[in-house]
């Protein structure tokens, strides 16, 4: 298959003009017009998953965040910056990738996130066009925030996760927004949620949500991981000849110790 011909299809999913204007989504290295048979998809480009790539000679890796995010003012290849970009060109691997258009579109991101929390009576939290948007918020049965908690480190495969409010408070109407979500808090709480699940809440944020009584789940910002998951199993369904496989790449930067 031509690359154009993939990229097409996820285009017109998943369309480049959802994502926000300081983001840069779309094909990042390679040509369009290469044939490709085996894919890569991952959350994040690093050198450890583009050696993946090329030990399974893979001919595309398609990505949720941007390896190319700012300007290049240069290229040296004795620098892992450099030494990603040569491989990938030296190898003949195109890189596509799929970023806030894919966290805005319909079937994107966050509704990849509620239903693995199973949110009821689905609603999108901030539309950037008139039919989609950032964010879900959704309906639980009642329950605490602990046992909410709970189930969030059971559906993502988490050890911990950081709470704002008491663990005992109740909750029944929940907001979720994958990676750094924080820019959403006024109007998850506009809509009645009672609790946002999002990564990256900073500490004042943190005081303004304990402040105007709207509970916090931080999960982190990896959990946009079930991309790969998600993109690898519609990718598969839609192209029989294609052999589409799951990075084993651990790329979550942190640690606890």
């Amino acid at each position: 298959m031509i690359a154009k011909n993939l990229i097409a299809y996820l285009e017109e999913h998943y369309p480049r003009n959802l994502a926000y204007d300081w983001d840069n989504v779309g094909l990042q290295v390679g040509s369009a017009s290469q044939e490709v048979n085996r894919i890569l998809v991952t959350l994040d480009v690093t050198l450890e998953v583009i050696n993946e790539a090329i030990q399974m000679e893979a001919s595309m890796i398609i990505a949720h965040h941007p390896m190319i995010f700012r300007p290049i003012k240069d290229i040296q290849t004795d620098q892992e910056s450099g030494k990603m970009i040569e491989r990938l060109i030296k190898h003949d691997i195109v890189l596509y990738v799929m970023h806030t258009n894919y966290d805005i579109a319909s079937q994107g991101m966050n509704k990849v996130l509620a239903d693995k929390l199973e949110l009821k009576d689905q609603e999108i939290v901030d539309f950037t066009t008139e039919e989609e948007g950032l964010g879900r918020i959704g309906t639980v049965e009642q329950t605490s925030l602990q046992s909410f908690a709970d189930l969030v480190k059971q559906a993502f495969h988490l050890d911990h996760v950081r709470v704002i409010g008491k663990p005992h408070q109740m909750l029944s109407k929940v907001a979720i927004v994958g990676g750094s979500g924080s820019s959403i808090i006024e109007q998850a709480k506009a809509l009645g949620a009672d609790l946002l699940i999002t990564g990256d809440i900073t500490y004042h944020h943190a005081l303004d949500m304990q402040m105007s009584g709207l509970l916090g789940i931080d999960p982190g910002h990896h959990i946009e991981v079930v991309f790969v998951q998600a993109l690898t199993k519609e990718i598969a369904k839609q192209f029989a000849d294609l052999l589409v496989v799951q990075s084993k790449v651990n790329t979550n930067p942190y640690q606890i110790l």
